[in-house]
């Protein structure tokens, strides 16, 4: 039998519950939960409850959904935007013949969000897993945001051109193609990257990307619109 949680233990239960839905869709039953994170059924129940109190859960029928504290609180996700990647990457990543990457700026780092990986890339896409230096989608968005800058960006070219590419500068035998995607205030809140092989042009992937992107705009644009109206 394992030991009561305590301390650290308590928040690890907790962001394991938190980690558990976000895998489930964002709303699932008891029983799931604690499939998914290996913890008793009294502790899982005990934390979803202090967890409703704070409102980073939501109790939903018999089961559990994402509260809006914790959308509040991570905003820069964007629930409709990934909720957009979600529905619509896969398709499109089928289309291009390309891994797609949705990354967001925070904390002055370029962070995965979502993606849709086909199946013969070894494409590492773990949402919150910061880009390392040199990616089309990190520079793009430090073209965009001073706190991302890197060393010698070439962040006027970049906004110029409207897309960031490179090759083979992360990972041998790879490209990248990265564009911007606009929040209703008009900035460049997130970057949606292509990931080819290297024998491809990496330009070749922009049309695409834009085309998305801009539907994403749009799209985000118009849950505003709803926001404000409800």
């Amino acid at each position: 039998m394992r030991e009561p949680l305590g301390g650290r233990g308590v928040l690890e239960g907790a962001f394991a519950l938190l980690e558990a839905l976000d895998e489930q869709g964002g709303q699932a039953g008891l029983t799931q939960l604690v499939r998914a994170t290996g913890l008793p059924k009294t502790t899982a129940h005990r934390l979803l409850d202090q967890l409703a109190d704070l409102g980073a859960v939501e109790r939903a029928g018999r089961g559990y959904r994402i509260g809006s504290r914790v959308f509040r609180l991570g905003r820069f996700w964007q629930p409709e935007l990934r909720d957009l990647a979600k529905e619509r990457l896969p398709s499109l990543s089928a289309r291009m013949r390309a891994s797609l990457v949705l990354v967001v700026p925070r904390e002055g780092r370029a962070l995965v969000a979502a993606g849709a990986v086909l199946p013969a890339d070894d494409v590492p896409v773990w949402p919150g897993r910061p880009l390392p230096p040199g990616t089309a989608a990190g520079r793009l968005l430090a073209a965009h945001h001073p706190a991302l800058a890197e060393p010698d960006s070439d962040a006027l070219e970049i906004r110029e051109a409207g897309y960031a590419a490179e090759s083979e500068t992360i990972t041998e035998g790879l490209c990248c193609a990265a564009v911007g995607i606009r929040t209703p205030d008009g900035r460049v809140g997130a970057a949606l990257a292509a990931v080819l092989p290297a024998r491809r042009d990496p330009a070749s992937a922009v049309a695409g990307l834009t085309s998305t992107a801009r539907s994403f705009g749009a799209a985000l644009a118009e849950c505003a619109r709803q926001n404000r109206a409800g």
